[in-house]
């Protein structure tokens, strides 16, 4: 999974500090896609992870755990967390972001989102340390729409994604030994429906795309992860 647009270009401003007009603004739909992502606490937690890492100036770590009110040693975790959580939530408009990002200052939603303690995402009791989980959807030629995630755990992989219309799971796995570009993967349907998911997978395997044939005739397309372009 790669940090989501939106995510890498707040957590790379200095939110205390005047912000210059940036290159790149999000579009309202990549701003809403992102955080339908963000909604799924696997994917929400693997982008603070990520963000968390990101490279910040000792001046600007100073600042932010001043309006942040947490030790400097904590700042990069914990503004990540926070805006991204609220943003996952919500909480700050595509209005706020835009005006951002576009020089106009720190957006109320933003200065809101900065200063609210609030509580850390929900875990998934399936995540362990050092999983890889991928948000994971599929469109049914019939409307049909399966969302969910993917679990990559040492040299194992799994799937699960319930279906919008009914309380109905499919679930597979996969061996992440197998490093081929395009794999076949079996798929069992708590509603008795089998089926098969032809994957095509990006050169790093954190994004995928593919095609979903069902026993009951039924057809769609996969993603997992941020596909940006397929192949």
């Amino acid at each position: 999974m790669k940090r989501l647009i939106i995510a890498a270009a707040i957590a790379m401003m200095a939110l205390p500090l005047a912000v210059k007009a940036q290159s790149v603004v999000a579009s309202k739909s990549t701003y809403d896609y992102d955080r339908n992502s963000l909604s799924d606490p696997a994917a929400l937690n693997w982008n603070i992870e990520e963000c968390s890492h990101g490279a910040i100036k000792p001046d600007v770590q100073e600042k932010l755990a001043k309006l942040l009110r947490v030790p400097e040693a904590s700042v990069r975790r914990e503004f990540c967390r926070r805006i991204l959580t609220a943003y996952a939530r919500g909480a700050i408009s595509y209005d706020d972001y835009a005006r951002f990002m576009g020089g106009g200052g720190l957006a109320p939603s933003i200065a809101r989102a900065l200063r609210t303690v609030g509580s850390s995402p929900v875990r998934p009791q399936s995540e362990k340390s050092g999983d890889i989980v991928l948000p994971a959807s599929a469109k049914m030629d019939s409307g049909e729409i399966f969302k969910g995630t993917t679990i990559a755990s040492g040299s194992d992989g799994r799937f699960s994604v319930q279906s919008s219309r009914r309380s109905v799971k499919c679930s597979g796995s996969y061996d992440l030994r197998d490093r081929r570009p395009k794999i076949t993967l079996p798929v069992k349907c708590s509603d008795g429906r089998t089926g098969r998911v032809e994957v095509t997978r990006a050169a790093d395997l954190m994004s995928a795309w593919g095609i979903v044939k069902l026993s009951d005739g039924s057809a769609g397309r996969l993603t997992v992860g941020k596909v940006r372009k397929q192949l």
